[in-house]
């Protein structure tokens, strides 16, 4: 399948973002050269989820492991082109597992464990599937057999454990017939199909290369700046490009060990800080408010010390935790914010020097019209466009949605074996939805809201990112999400959905008070507060906005 024109191709080569590497030919040079190191870690809590031992494998190891998996792979009648989904935890044979199958040249199309039939269906609707790998068992969940009835005919199915369905062949202790074939494999052929989080309707399939996925982690790694061997604590799960790019490809080009975690719990999550020698991780800013006030405890306090970055996204962060980590350990926080799509913003001490500056803005670097020769993180470019108007903005503090460009930038959506460009615009952009405003000095952006999501009350245009993470600095509140609901004279009001700190109270008094000493326009205060246990979070850990107007407009909330 042809991804890209001629004339791409040879413009991302010409500019250093693309050559002439495979994901698989990078995995077997760290394992010539380091075959003894240690390349993957089991989650320590892996007997309570699959009944076996954790694992820790070196690279030699995981390349045997990788050959037999591909070979049995092979012996199924897999190969080129085979569109395989796989749903699994964050465990060493994930890791496996992608790279056979990457090996052979078919195509990984990883699904979140959080779906389920239903979901399997919808996506069963976008792309035609040639095989599906699960477990038997999570914990004491038949997993595989809720699922195996979503899957189209035709579909061959394999799996990990015990306990499988009738029909479905176990392969983690299969013996395949004969030595993995070599495949040729082509850096511009289709690597994967991820997923977007559906929060509009049923899932889109993001198809990328291999190519796009070196580009997509070539500029965090290079902010990052981990030496060789240098080890990754990963708590995401590897289902988006997000987490491929900014965690598995790091992980691949420092050639360390690769520390598993499944399902997200805080306290175990420390305990490996704690344990294991990591020198960077990636975290949810709540996660980040956590660490800080746990830093009591010594243990931690040195796991903090060994740390050389953290990264954070997804939401709104606290300025005060950047300068927290950065003033008491001298760990930079990276603020990233990405899409499967190809949208990548870093902003890390280097870019944006102001620790508290960087839980909000990024560099301007890669806009069109203000820095023509300039590329974002990822080897890109962008301009803001007036979603209204339709002009390119360029003036400190007006805002745009951002249209991409650039090597990381999927060519289309994935259709049922063909690319959909019907969403891209003339010269190559990608509306991405996503508004930003540029600051007051001009050289940095900051995300204002996704458009879909702007809240108008009474015709002034609300932003909900803008507001959570106002709303996130009063005092006991955990975390904090707003959203609409309508109203028969303004259209629109604001709802504060609130999780509070254990111990804590909070009336809507309170917020409309904070807000008023804030200087927040009046507008934009609450109307009604919710408080929950949690906030609802999309397949991908991200805030699940809809569900949270949906909830508003089931239970018939108007005033």
């Amino acid at each position: 399948m042809t991804l890209f024109s001629a004339e791409d191709m040879a413009r991302f080569r010409a500019e250093g973002a693309w050559g002439d590497l495979t994901l698989p030919e990078m995995f077997e040079a760290t394992c010539a050269r380091a075959p003894d190191r240690l390349g993957v870690i089991d989650p320590p809590n892996r007997a309570d989820l699959l009944h076996d031992a954790p694992r820790r494998l070196t690279y030699g190891e995981m390349r045997d492991e990788v050959d037999r998996y591909a070979a049995i792979l092979q012996d199924e009648g897999f190969g080129p082109g085979s569109v395989i989904a796989t749903q699994l935890p964050n465990i060493s044979e994930l890791v496996l597992i992608y790279l056979a199958v990457w090996k052979i040249g078919a195509v990984l199309s990883p699904i979140s464990m959080a779906y389920r039939a239903a979901e399997i269906r919808d996506l069963c609707k976008v792309a035609t599937f040639d095989g599906y790998i699960s477990v038997g068992r999570l914990r004491t969940h038949d997993f595989y057999g809720e699922r195996i009835g979503a899957l189209a005919p035709g579909v061959r199915k394999l799996g990990l454990g015990a306990a499988l369905p009738q029909g479905v062949k176990r392969i983690d202790d299969a013996t395949p017939k004969g030595p993995v074939r070599p495949v040729p494999l082509d850096p511009d052929d289709l690597l994967a199909i991820f997923w977007t989080s559906g929060t509009e309707g049923v899932p889109k399939a993001v198809p990328k290369s291999h190519n796009n996925m070196m580009a997509s982690s070539l500029g965090a790694w290079r902010l990052l700046n981990l030496p060789d061997g240098a080890n990754i604590l990963a708590p995401f799960p590897f289902v988006n490009a997000a987490a491929m790019g900014g965690l598995m490809m790091c992980w691949m080009r420092t050639a360390g060990a690769i520390v598993l975690h499944h399902p997200f719990d805080v306290d175990l999550f420390v305990e490996q800080l704690k344990t294991e020698d990591v020198g960077y991780t990636m975290v949810a800013p709540t996660v980040l408010a956590y660490l800080r006030d746990q830093t009591k405890d010594p243990a931690l306090r040195s796991a903090l010390h060994r740390l050389l970055a953290i990264g954070t996204g997804s939401a709104p962060p606290d300025p005060e935790v950047f300068d927290f980590f950065q003033s008491r350990f001298d760990v930079p926080v990276v603020n990233f914010f990405g899409s499967n799509e190809g949208a990548q913003m870093c902003s890390s001490s280097e870019t944006v020097e102001d620790s508290r500056k960087r839980a909000s803005f990024f560099p301007r670097t890669g806009d069109e019209n203000w820095d023509p020769e300039g590329r974002t993180a990822n080897g890109g470019t962008f301009r803001l466009v007036d979603p209204e108007t339709g002009d390119v903005v360029t003036e400190p503090g007006a805002m745009g949605e951002m249209q991409l460009r650039g090597p990381a930038l999927m060519p289309g959506y994935y259709v049922q074996g063909r690319i959909d460009r019907g969403k891209f615009l003339p010269g190559g952009y990608f509306p991405s939805g996503d508004l930003f405003q540029i600051s007051d000095c001009g050289t940095l952006i900051r995300f204002h809201s996704r458009s879909r999501e702007l809240i108008v009350r009474g015709g002034m245009k609300i932003s909900p990112v803008e507001l959570d993470n106002t709303l996130s600095s009063i005092p006991g509140v955990r975390e904090v999400g707003v959203a609409a609901y309508s109203d028969p004279r303004m259209g629109e009001k604001v709802c504060a959905f609130v999780v509070l700190e254990p111990g804590h109270d909070l009336a809507l008094a309170d917020v409309t008070a904070f807000c008023d000493r804030a200087g927040v326009a009046k507008f934009k205060w609450p109307e009604r507060l919710e408080i929950l246990d949690a906030l609802p979070r999309t397949a991908l850990s991200k805030l699940d906005r809809k569900a949270l107007a949906n909830r508003l407009a089931s239970e018939g909330v108007t005033e």
